[in-house]
This record gives C-alpha cells, sequence and structure tokens, in this order.
C-alpha cells in the first residue's frame, strides 16, 4: 500500500463514463470536477500506483493462481475477470469478477489503481454461476458486438479437451427500466473448436479478424485467424458452425508455443516459449501494418523474468495508449500466478516504417 501527501491545487481526472447499469453504451469524458477546494487540504491514499515497472495487483490477487484478465471497459471502472483455482482451494479455475478502477491525478503525474466494494451487479450474478463447472474455465474475453448482442467468450475443459464457449444478451436487456436480464447460452463455438485444444479469443479493433491459440496441428500452440463477415452477419456467422477458413499465423507463430493473443487497436501481445527469450514464457508484441503483423518483439527483461509471464492484455487511459495487465509466477507475488499491472509505452518500439 502507498500513500502520498496530495496539495490542494491536485486535480484527478478520472476518465468517466455516463453509463446505464450494463446498457453497454459508454460516452467517454474527461472532467476537471474532482478537484480540491484551494482552500482545503486533504489527505489522498493511493493504492496502487502504476509505472514502467510492474506492480502486483494486491488487492485482486490471492495465494492460488490469478491469470488470464479480461478489463472490458478501463475508463468506466466496471471490473475486471480473471481465472483464479481459489474458490475450488486449486483444483480447478473459475472465472470470478473483482471490482477495479483506475485514476490519473495531474499534479504528482500518478496513475493510480483503487478497488471498491465485490459486489457482482446483476449480470455478473446471472452470467458467473452460469458459465462456471467443476472443470477449469480460462481466457474471458467480453465483447462489444456491433449489432444489438454483447458476448462474452471464455474455453474450458469440460468434454476433455478446451473449446470456445460464449454467452450473448441483448444490450438492452440489461440497465433499461424494462430489462429482461437474460444471458443466452454458452454454446459451443463450432465455427472454430477442433478435437485438440482451442482457447483465448480475440477481435480486432475494425472486427474484421477473430484470433485463437491452438495445438490442432502440432503437439505446441500456434496463432490462428478466422476472417469475419460484415458487421450485420457476425451473430449468425458465429452460431452457424461454417463457412470460415483457419488459417495459423506465420508471422506470429513459431516451432514453440505461442498463445493468449489479445488485440487493442494496432498492437497485438501475446505469450510465447520461443527460444531467444529470458525464460519460462515471455511476453512479446507485433504492430499491424498495411492489414499484417510485423515480426514481433519481447518487451525485454523489465516486464520478463527467468520465470513464467503470461495473458497480456493492453488498453488505453488518459495520455497513456498502452497500459498492460499480465500475470506472472515469479516468487515475489502472492503465491503461484498473479496479476499485475504497468504502462508499456516506453518498451514498445514504434514499427520501422515510422
Amino acid at each position: 500500500m502507498q500513500f502520498k501527501r496530495v496539495s490542494p491545487t491536485n486535480c484527478v481526472i478520472p476518465i468517466a463514463s455516463i453509463f446505464m447499469k450494463r446498457i453497454f453504451v459508454l460516452l467517454f469524458t474527461v472532467t476537471l470536477t474532482s478537484c480540491w477546494d484551494r482552500d482545503n487540504d486533504y489527505e489522498f491514499e493511493y493504492e496502487i500506483i502504476v509505472t514502467d515497472i510492474p506492480v502486483n495487483l494486491e488487492g485482486i490477487n490471492s495465494s492460488y493462481d490469478d491469470y488470464n484478465s479480461d478489463l472490458p471497459y478501463p475508463a468506466g471502472g466496471l471490473g475486471i475477470y480473471f481465472s483464479s483455482n481459489r474458490q475450488s482451494g486449486g483444483t480447478h479455475f473459475d472465472i470470478i469478477h473483482k471490482n477495479f478502477g483506475l485514476s490519473y491525478h495531474v499534479k504528482d503525474d500518478v496513475l493510480d489503481v483503487h478497488y471498491t466494494s465485490n459486489e457482482y451487479g446483476s449480470y455478473e450474478n446471472k452470467l458467473l454461476p452460469l458459465i462456471n463447472s467443476d472443470g477449469d474455465e480460462l481466457g474471458p474475453f467480453s465483447f462489444f458486438g456491433p449489432e444489438e448482442y454483447t458476448y462474452f467468450f471464455y474455453a474450458d475443459n469440460q468434454d476433455g479437451n478446451f473449446d470456445i464457449k460464449y454467452a450473448h444478451s441483448l444490450k438492452s436487456d440489461f440497465g433499461t427500466w424494462n430489462a429482461k436480464e437474460v444471458i443466452n447460452g454458452p454454446e459451443n463455438l463450432e465455427l472454430i473448436n477442433s478435437e485438440r485444444d482451442d482457447l483465448y479469443p480475440a477481435i480486432n479493433d475494425d472486427q474484421t479478424q477473430l484470433l485463437f491459440c491452438s495445438n490442432r496441428d502440432h503437439d505446441y500452440f500456434n496463432i490462428y485467424n478466422i476472417l469475419l463477415p460484415a458487421e450485420a452477419a457476425l451473430h449468425g456467422f458465429l452460431g452457424s458452425g461454417g463457412p470460415g477458413e483457419i488459417t495459423v499465423d506465420p508471422v506470429l507463430s513459431s516451432d514453440d508455443n505461442d498463445k493468449c493473443p489479445s488485440i487493442k487497436d494496432d498492437l497485438l501481445v501475446f505469450a510465447s516459449d520461443r527460444e531467444g527469450g529470458y525464460g519460462g514464457f515471455d511476453l512479446y508484441y507485433s504492430h499491424q501494418e498495411d492489414g499484417a503483423w510485423t515480426t514481433p518483439l519481447n518487451f525485454g527483461p523489465v516486464i520478463n523474468s527467468e520465470h513464467d509471464e503470461y495473458r497480456p492484455i493492453t488498453f488505453p487511459f488518459h495520455d497513456f495508449k498502452h497500459v498492460m495487465i499480465f500475470s506472472s509466477n515469479k516468487p515475489e507475488g502472492k503465491g503461484g500466478f498473479d496479476l499485475y499491472i504497468v504502462k508499456v509505452d516506453k518498451a514498445i518500439k514504434p514499427p520501422v516504417s515510422e
């Protein structure tokens, strides 16, 4: 826990949301209304200060394994999903939710993480019992669809191998005065699933392709993609079982394990135990240029360690283009895999053409 004495001229600039609970329509604004009166002095407590060096999200982590995070709307402060085996005492992984917020403090140039009540909203109360089982649920991914639907993807191994599944609901079904609060599914993503392990779906921002990882062709994992149809046909496409051509991405994939792709804007991040890393799984990034991914680069020794770094996600906040949450089993954590947060703008080299 870190504490900071804040002067009365210090202002907090949150990226706020105008949000009717779970309608999923967010209008982001910058507001200065959190400035304190100059005639008063206040104590402000920073809970977790985010820097260029990874910091443990200790208010979320446990002595068990906590990884595979999904931050649907970081600017809205609506919480974080992740996989953990804490509820089963280490036996199997469930997807759980914790409330989570970020704020930027101008005068001190501090990006702060704060935790709030861990009470579930109506959406989480319906979703989590629907998808969690006595198997392993991994890789949550929330997707605000182009049509009237919103989706929640994940993978589980109830049938022996990991299959990608999804639940969906109408955007108007949560938060309106006449909300039905209906979540449909979960359904197998037959369009993608194979007889081997298929996990960690991710959809790019222009919604033209879905990436995931699988060991369908080898004893190791590669990153695959499938092209998505025009926006108006997405819901039917996901439920159709085809047609759709699945191809391995030759730039992102190697002869080792390449897993957990995640995309934000023109940046893709993933985990790999390929040669040339610092030990175990390392985190890599790739830019999208002219519709193709550039040769992946290692994030380097400040972020990667001799242990495993796993399932990264990135998102923008305030003036920071890329903030990253990932997991690691390095020994200074609370136990097993822990979630960490870090600013990575300085760690990312621009594409060669820039």
